[in-house]
């Protein structure tokens, strides 16, 4: 639980900086395109880092690993903060990039060590909430700060947060020390090469996932729900707001359905009707449409952060650092793709076309992961099996 709610924190300081974006281009007089740079060179520099990040923690203790994380990320706060010039700005960011980048992966990292056979899935799920809910928040607070004070002021929220990632490391008792003498799952691969087929399975699902965060959460449903529905920034914001509470339920419901029907299993069937459920905004005319829309594709996004549960499962523990900085990276990938397509979409077929391309990446990304995540082999060497009624690790 420290740790969730330090989530809570951290992804509130690294999620505020959109609303910022116009104080920030009227401060120092660069076009939009420039502007927007501060929030791709955040997810550039992690696609650099993510795999030597994963590295890193994989050799070190990991209450180090969190404090280091925490530290970068308030340092990177600080220089934007202080910026005299936007290139100040830029470098700023991509400091942070780092951190956030050494963060997550140890949180994942974390959680894996701590779970057992059981209830690793439930875990995700509940790391998925405290994502949630910092990601609904950082906008939020960094835009009242930034609309009370200046975008500046913004940035004490991700320095705040940095510090308190510092504290918990050294406060925290590192979770590898508590593990039991015998171990849930044993290594049968000592000195095999890693099977490429478990990394990329897991890494195309998250791919798709932030695809779909980046281009249709935070592109296309806003320019939609504006030129087509013409509803305002507040009421999309509301309606936006609405979909991640209900996201919360999802993120409950698919740790419980993990359970009993296994983690891959939740994940692909998530993804597909995610996909198909975007195909209901092709018949949206109204502001209610747009609420039942994205209320749908809210439920229908089960999964998440259940990725990297299935990442562990099919992945020997001595390769967890290469595995999840993979992961992370194809995630970053997506997240960055995903504006840029979208807008090309709209501009030239429109918003119909940008629906129906984005729900068929997302159902091929179901088929093709389907295929590479078809076996599990660190999880055929379990020494313990999961408990009647749970649905076995991925039986599926």
């Amino acid at each position: 639980m420290p740790l969730l709610l330090i989530l809570v924190g951290f992804e509130i300081g690294v999620s505020l900086f959109g609303p910022l974006l116009p104080q920030v281009q009227q401060e120092f007089r660069v076009s939009a395109g420039s502007v927007a740079m501060a929030l791709s060179v955040y997810h550039g520099v992690r696609l650099l880092v993510n795999v030597p990040m994963g590295r890193l923690v994989a050799r070190s203790a990991l209450p180090a690993m969190l404090a280091t994380g925490g530290a970068i990320l308030a340092a990177g706060g600080v220089v934007v903060a202080m910026a005299p010039s936007f290139a100040v700005v830029l470098v700023g960011r991509a400091i942070m990039g780092i951190g956030s980048a050494l963060f997550f992966i140890t949180v994942q990292f974390w959680i894996s060590k701590v779970a057992t056979l059981d209830d690793k899935a439930r875990l995700f799920s509940y790391h998925q909430i405290a994502a949630l809910t910092g990601t609904a928040l950082g906008p939020a607070f960094g835009g009242a700060v930034a609309g009370w004070l200046s975008w500046r002021y913004s940035l004490v929220l991700a320095v705040m947060a940095g510090i308190m990632a510092l504290a918990a490391g050294r406060r925290l008792a590192d979770p590898s020390a508590a593990r039991p003498a015998t171990p849930v799952r044993t290594d049968p691969s000592d000195g095999a090469g890693l099977d490429i087929r478990s990394i990329l399975g897991p890494g195309i699902i998250m791919m798709a996932l932030f695809f779909f965060h980046g281009g249709v959460i935070a592109t296309l449903i806003p320019l939609f729900s504006a030129r087509e529905i013409h509803l305002g920034p507040a009421a999309i914001g509301a309606i936006l707001m609405i979909g991640t509470i209900q996201r919360f339920g999802a993120a409950l419901a698919s740790g419980r359905l993990a359970g009993l029907f296994g983690t891959r299993r939740v994940i692909l069937t998530g993804l597909t009707a995610l996909g198909i459920s975007l195909l209901s905004f092709l018949g949206v005319k109204s502001p209610l449409g747009v609420v039942l829309a994205v209320s749908l594709v809210s439920w229908a996004n089960l999964g998440g952060s259940l990725v990297i549960a299935l990442v562990t499962d099919v992945v020997p523990e001595r390769h967890w650092g290469v595995a999840l900085g993979i992961n992370r990276t194809m995630a970053d990938v997506g997240a960055m793709v995903a504006p840029l397509l979208m807008g090309f979409v709209i501009d030239h077929r429109g918003f119909g076309a940008a629906f129906i391309v984005a729900a068929a990446i997302l159902l091929a990304a179901t088929a093709l992961a389907a295929v590479l995540t078809t076996t599990h082999p660190a999880a055929a060497h379990t020494v313990a099996q999961p408990a009647e009624g749970t649905g076995g690790r991925d039986a599926s």
